[in-house]
């Protein structure tokens, strides 16, 4: 970033305020993680693995924030022109990313089949699902290469909207499809208890459902009119927490 256009609130205030806020997430996400080991010990390995991964995946994405807001502010002091998102750090960060990610929403579409036993609902989700998490590691690449940049910056704009929106509305389908089916045991069923329970699961659904929706949707939105701020990327360095939360929560 040229020294003349350089913006310290639009670069690295949202790069300060996106790690802060990632690094409350961990923390949160820390306390689930030793709740839930402490209070079901008997779950199947597999789950207990898929937290453990969730986990260390979430350590090294932190790591990576962490280590780029420490060029950007300390390394990069008085040096304008070395603020910039495409570091080794943050590269991997956009890695780690899509893969955290991807495993949460395996986990709620495997849930939403468990619910509705709808191969094809499944089958959705986990093709948006797919082309998020492909897409991402496609974009990561071509946006760590900046020489092949230089003009044609436009090109991969599109697969970067692409892969937001088809990891957002994954969520939404996914959302949709619990309540829906959560809704639909609820009428059939007159014991309270039940009752209570599958209003429990339903706020659950859609809380956990909608707050990975909508941070995708305003990166998109921040990336496609501020994409020459560090705006949308505060709001995408906090999308692999709010993930891993929204996983913990469940």
């Amino acid at each position: 970033m040229s020294s003349g256009g350089f913006n310290a609130e639009l670069t690295l205030g949202p790069a300060l305020v996106g790690t802060t806020l990632a690094s409350c997430l961990f923390g949160c996400s820390i306390v689930q993680t030793y709740g839930y080991y402490r209070r079901f010990p008997s779950d199947p390995m597999i789950l207990r693995t898929l937290v453990a991964a969730v986990m260390l995946l979430t350590l090294a994405h932190i790591v990576c924030v962490v280590y780029w807001t420490w060029t950007m502010t300390v390394t990069a002091f008085g040096k304008p022109d070395e603020v910039t998102i495409f570091t080794p750090s943050r590269g991997a960060n956009l890695v780690i990313t899509p893969f955290i990610c991807y495993l949460v929403q395996l986990f709620f579409a495997f849930r939403l089949f468990k619910f509705s036993g709808s191969w094809l609902l499944a089958t959705i989700c986990f093709i948006l699902g797919g082309t998020s998490f492909v897409g991402t590691l496609v974009d990561a690449a071509r946006a760590l290469n900046r020489q092949s940049m230089g003009g044609n910056m436009n090109a991969q704009y599109w697969l970067t909207i692409l892969t937001l929106v088809s990891g957002a509305t994954c969520d939404l389908i996914i959302t949709a499809g619990l309540v829906f089916h959560l809704r639909k045991q609820r009428t059939l069923t007159k014991i309270s208890r039940t009752i209570d329970l599958l209003d429990k699961l339903t706020i659950w659904s859609i809380e956990t459902g909608l707050v990975t929706s909508i941070n995708a949707i305003l990166v998109t939105v921040f990336f496609s009119v501020q994409r020459t701020t560090f705006i949308w990327s505060a709001l995408y360095i906090i999308l692999a927490d709010v993930y891993t939360n929204t996983f913990l929560a469940a």
